[in-house]
């Protein structure tokens, strides 16, 4: 059975665990999610999606209580599958990506279309 693909708001952005560089404590921050999409594949009246990246920020301190801020690009690149010619290549259902710092961009797409 094929699965699910991805439309914009389809991937979760879940942000790590690790610190930042020279933190010793804190935590990080997902802001919005940008997506890349096919402007003629829809699902719904929504673009179908090939890529997704997301900024996670990061807010802590160091062990002298200093501040430690930094930041971390995710990004989450399709792999082809089995849709139309050109079109091949969307994210679905179970696609992730994770940086160095445990961010995660995930897919939990559940549309109509799916690969076949």
């Amino acid at each position: 059975m094929g699965k699910q693909v991805a439309v914009e708001g389809d991937v979760l952005a879940i942000p790590g665990t690790t610190p930042y560089t020279g933190a010793a404590n804190g935590s990080w921050t997902a802001m919005p999610v940008q997506y890349t999409s096919y402007s003629k594949l829809t699902v719904s009246g929504k673009a179908v999606i090939y890529e997704a990246t997301c900024n996670f920020l990061f807010g802590g301190a160091n062990a002298s209580g200093a501040p430690v801020v930094g930041q971390e690009e995710v990004k989450l690149t399709a792999q082809t599958t089995k849709l139309q010619g050109s079109l091949s290549k969307v994210l679905v259902t179970g696609d992730s990506a994770n940086g160095q710092y445990g961010n995660q961009l995930k897919v939990n797409a559940a549309n109509k279309l799916a690969t076949a």
